[in-house]
């Protein structure tokens, strides 16, 4: 499996400030973002053959405070990773994750927020 690297630095313009009080006071809190990435360099092992990817965000925003907006994107989350798995269920740690980000309940055999 290729290992993709990912680049530290952030657009001078990014959506993160919207979030960085909240950063500060509860550092334990999760936000969801979206980001825009494109490949910034390819390194390649001259033994191995092997091109490992390092991408960089172009873009990113913080999204999901809204409950109906927080909904369709744990949709789409939970879709790329099917896609991405061939698992129709996502891990318990994913879940977990997510619903401590979204700050809802999410009803284990439905997957709705409540």
């Amino acid at each position: 499996m290729t290992t993709v690297k990912l680049a530290s630095a952030l657009p001078a313009d990014h959506g993160l400030t919207a979030v960085a009080t909240s950063l500060i006071d509860d550092p334990e809190q999760m936000h969801i973002v979206l980001a825009i990435v494109k490949t910034k360099k390819l390194t390649t092992d001259v033994e191995s053959g092997d091109v490992s990817p390092t991408a960089h965000i172009k873009r990113i925003e913080v999204v999901g405070s809204d409950k109906d907006e927080a909904k369709r994107l744990l949709q789409i989350m939970r879709r790329a990773h099917e896609r991405r798995t061939g698992n129709t269920v996502l891990p318990l740690d994913l879940e977990d994750d997510l619903r401590t980000a979204l700050g809802e309940a999410i009803d284990p055999n439905t997957g709705e927020i409540g």
